[in-house]
């Protein structure tokens, strides 16, 4: 497999996640403190108030018992970050140093093309020399009194006014192709050469969470009717999936619980110089759901600066909800009118701003107080509409307590019964009647999370000593595959039996196993979990040889009655050859059940 220019060998794989050190890469999205042998800390894929994420050192793998989320250390980057397998390897393997193998030829012959994220930093360079070379775009940073610093750590940068000076820079270095597929160039739509996509704007580039370059944003510093342009969306630039700056922020948003939600670049950088670390900006629309749900995976609340117009109030109200039914508290910073951040920074200085943001209101009151008037509850027309907005407002909080509290408040502003306004807060069906909450999804196969040390399954049991390596017997007497009649834990067995062929002493771990389960994110993320529940329970749940045998006889007992209705189900269908076959099997299996060693081997199980 290939990502552009890197060929993704298994010998690559491997090699990054013998690199990667687990507790390390956890520890930049979450505190962890030592327990025993293992690293607990709370969960940096969901939000949680008590500790029930875990990191096994020695395994190098991670398990959440509250959301079951689990696997090694790729599996929690890839969780974190947001990239596929693919990109996951090539970052870490680039942080950890691991050379990357290049392919040098494409199936049609001639030269590959290069990945996406090289032509992003040769444009991103070239950029930032532009930005140093135009006195122009200096002077339009220095008269925004925008910090030297923050230039730099944000990597601003300049693209001339020009139609074709980044694809003459880069000529020769990089394919126009490998440019058009990066969202760096643009055609003519009847046709002809292609040209710079950025003309005369201040360039920033934009990264994903993990810090990857995915493309650029910018402001035209001439009279273009687009102030703002971005990228152009490509395989890795996704404008609903990114918010601008969380590279930079999600450190102080871990540290504080506390995120900055403002509409534009500039006022990320305008909060920032005004001391408010933790901001970040959407990509110039609405607030999505994604969005919401990646600010969730870092803080608990979210202040929103948005401008201070009614634009701006129509974007705070949108993105409320979708905020709110993340479980995050939301607060609203306001600004005079006309304002955002950064303009009231130049404006009245960097205190005023700070200041704002520290004594900003609950969102959800300030609305609640909006909607319920003295006027609407004078009025019984007024006060229908005004406490349906409401419910709209509060359905989508998931803490039913603190659904009750905005609602009791509401209620007293209303002049109605509180239990009046909870019956709007049912969820309801397309004909508006009440229904009820549909129930979490499950598959055959699924099973709850088990908190740590909570009784397990016979065949977890077994798996979960097979995994620790302790009097394992030989490859030949373990029993067949089918034994096992969870969907994962067979998968995982299998995997084990695969990698612990006869004749071979010592028995894989949990690492090997997990290796050759790639893909079956299911399966991994219950060996991570065998392995940390092994590592904070003290004892066995039984002799492993007792275990295997207890599950071959449950597989017995199950397979000799299936064979009684099939013979059956034969012999009325007159198929006396099947009939004939079942029969064979079953004699096959008596004869096993009461032989000295009732566990059938590969090879030695009824056909």
């Amino acid at each position: 497999m290939s990502l552009g220019n890197i060929h993704l060998t298994p010998q690559l794989v491997q090699a990054v996640r013998d690199a990667v050190d687990i507790v390390s890469l956890a520890s930049e999205h979450t505190r962890l403190n030592k327990a025993g042998r293992r690293y607990q800390g709370l969960c940096p894929l969901h939000k949680e108030k008590s500790p029930s994420f875990s990191v096994d050192p020695v395994q190098n793998v991670f398990y959440c018992f509250g959301c079951g989320a689990g696997g090694d250390a790729i599996k929690l980057h890839m969780q974190v970050s947001g990239d596929d397998f693919p990109a996951a390897i090539e970052s870490l393997a680039r942080r950890y140093g691991i050379p990357l193998p290049a392919v040098q030829e494409r199936r049609g012959g001639g030269r590959g093309e290069r990945d996406l994220e090289s032509v992003l930093t040769a444009a991103a360079e070239f950029f930032v020399d532009q930005l140093k070379r135009s006195q122009f775009a200096r002077a339009y940073l220095e008269k925004r009194r925008m910090p030297k610093e923050l230039v730099e750590r944000y990597g601003l940068g300049y693209a001339p006014d020009a139609w074709r000076t980044l694809i003459q820079a880069l000529q020769g270095k990089i394919q126009m192709s490998e440019l058009e597929a990066a969202g760096l160039i643009a055609r003519p739509d009847g046709g002809g050469e292609p040209y710079d996509r950025f003309r005369h704007r201040l360039i920033f580039p934009i990264k994903n969470a993990s810090g990857r370059l995915v493309g650029f944003g910018g402001r035209t510093l001439g009279d273009d009717k687009a102030k703002y342009i971005n990228t152009a969306e490509t395989e890795r630039f996704h404008k609903g999936l990114l918010l601008y700056g969380l590279d930079q922020a999600k450190r102080a948003i871990r540290d504080t619980g506390r995120a900055y939600l403002v509409e534009g670049y500039f006022d990320v950088l305008g909060t920032v110089a005004c001391g408010v670390e933790g901001a970040v900006a959407g990509m110039g629309t609405a607030l999505t759901p994604e969005q919401a749900k990646l600010l969730a995976r870092y803080c608990e609340e979210v202040v929103i600066g948005y401008d201070g117009d009614n634009a701006g109030e129509g974007a705070f109200r949108r993105a409320l909800p979708l905020l709110l039914a993340e479980g995050l508290a939301v607060r609203r910073a306001r600004w005079p009118e006309g304002h955002d951040p950064d303009s009231l920074r130049l404006e009245r200085g960097e205190k005023v701003v700070a200041a704002a943001f520290g004594s900003a209101p609950d969102g959800v009151r300030a609305e609640i107080e909006r909607l319920a008037t003295a006027e609407a509850a004078a009025e019984p027309p007024l006060q229908a509409q005004a406490s349906k907005a409401i419910s709209e407002l509060l359905r989508p909080i998931p803490d039913a307590i603190l659904r009750y509290g905005y609602a009791k408040l509401a209620a007293e502003r209303l002049g109605i019964p509180v239990d009046l306004l909870n019956r709007r807060l049912a969820p309801v069906t397309a004909r508006g009647g009440s229904a009820t909450p549909p129930k979490p999804a499950q598959t055959a196969h699924s099973t709850v999370p088990s908190p740590a040390g909570g009784v397990r399954s016979l065949e977890e049991q077994v798996l979960e000593q097979l995994l620790a390596g302790e009097g394992v017997p030989p490859a030949v007497e373990l029993p067949i595959e089918e034994v096992f009649l969870d969907t994962d834990c067979r998968n995982i067995y299998r995997a084990f039996r695969a990698l612990y062929p006869a004749g071979r002493n010592a028995p894989p771990d949990a690492r090997a196993v997990q290796n050759q389960l790639s893909g079956d994110d299911a399966a991994i993320a219950r060996v991570a979990r065998l392995v940390i529940e092994n590592s904070v329970t003290s004892g066995k749940p039984g002799r492993l040889s007792e275990n295997l045998d207890k599950l071959t006889r449950r597989w017995q007992q199950q397979r000799s009655r299936e064979l009684v209705s099939e013979i059956l189900d034969a012999q009325r269908r007159g198929d006396d050859a099947r009939a004939r076959e079942l029969s064979r099997e079953q004699f096959e299996l008596s004869q096993v059940r009461h032989s000295r060693s009732s566990r059938p081997g590969v090879g030695s199980a009824p056909k």
